[in-house]
């Protein structure tokens, strides 16, 4: 009996030395669904200015990915990546338009080792400005999909 529970002792040791890194990454996790700071920033984006965001965006998820303590939020800002993309592809698909006004949603992680700040969707648009001119439009992303898609067909 006692020879039975030394092993079953040192199989389950086995087993969470194999899982430390998972369990690391799902405490981290945790910690971040739980004292995220879930802000909206509104800001007039440009192509250039949205393709550099999201440029630092993507070099930060990465670089969470790779680690073991952070790789699951690395995955959340990649989510948010993911959904901000979509207005560096609109401007490219949509040369006439400069700039559009937004209201991003903005997630802010605070632990002992580091700062995290990234956009985590896509937003809502407040305006855009078309060939120099402002215009307001106070819609979803998707409604601003709809209405350009709608103007190229």
């Amino acid at each position: 009996m006692k020879k039975i529970s030394i092993l079953l002792g040192v199989v389950i040791l086995i087993v969470i030395l194999a899982n430390i890194t998972d369990i690391v990454a799902h405490t981290k996790l945790y910690s971040f669904n739980n004292n995220k700071k879930v802000t909206t920033e509104t800001k007039v984006i440009t192509f250039e200015e949205i393709y550099q965001t999201l440029r630092q965006q993507r070099g930060l998820a990465q670089e969470l990915e790779d680690s073991i303590k952070y790789s699951l939020i690395g995955d959340e800002v990649r989510k948010g990546l993911d959904d901000a993309s979509n207005y560096e592809v609109f401007f490219r698909m949509h040369p006439q338009i400069n700039s559009i006004k937004v209201e991003l949603p903005i997630i802010t992680y605070k632990d002992d080792d580091r700062t995290i700040k990234f956009i985590s969707g896509k937003g809502k648009v407040l305006e855009i400005a078309e060939n120099g001119q402002w215009k307001e439009f106070n819609g979803s992303w998707d409604d601003l999909l709809e209405k350009y898609n709608q103007d190229v067909n």
